[in-house]
């Protein structure tokens, strides 16, 4: 690399579309301490790289990094703490999907039990046997025996 100031740069766009980035940590942390670098002009390139390169597991392989790059730490582990929020993000996100999902569910449940047992109480009501109820409206016999109970 002999453009000193921009070989790291150089080196993360023409590597972005590598299958795995980490392949090029070796080159990155000799660059890197070079101290050719500012640390916005490190956030910068690692937000890049992030974005559109591919690594494994991203948050690694930036800690890796900044443990390897002692001039630029604390900057590298400022994008692996937004890393890692973003990911407390998306599982917050994808934990309430679920939860909507799992109650949207129980209430349908509840409701088509809540819809059986008002059709039984009618029948029941109306002189139709039990046995008949029973078998139509799918209830338990517990369920049955509750009916007039509230």
């Amino acid at each position: 690399m002999q453009h000193k100031r921009i070989a790291l740069l150089e080196l993360i766009q023409k590597h972005i579309r590598r299958r795995d980035m980490t392949e090029l940590m070796n080159e990155i942390v000799t660059l890197l301490s070079y101290n050719y670098y500012t640390d916005n002009q490190v956030i910068t390139m690692f937000n890049y790289l992030i974005q559109e390169g591919n690594a494994q597991e991203p948050m690694e392989f930036i800690t890796e990094i900044a443990r390897q790059s002692e001039k630029h730490e604390g900057a590298l582990m400022t994008i692996a703490q937004q890393i890692e929020e973003i990911g407390i993000q998306k599982g917050i996100q994808q934990g309430k999907a679920e939860g909507i999902q799992e109650g949207m569910q129980k209430g349908k449940i509840e409701g088509e039990k809540q819809a059986s047992m008002k059709i039984a109480r009618q029948l029941l009501e109306k002189g139709v046997e039990r046995d008949i109820v029973k078998l139509s409206t799918g209830l338990t016999d517990t369920e049955m025996s509750n009916l007039f109970k509230d």
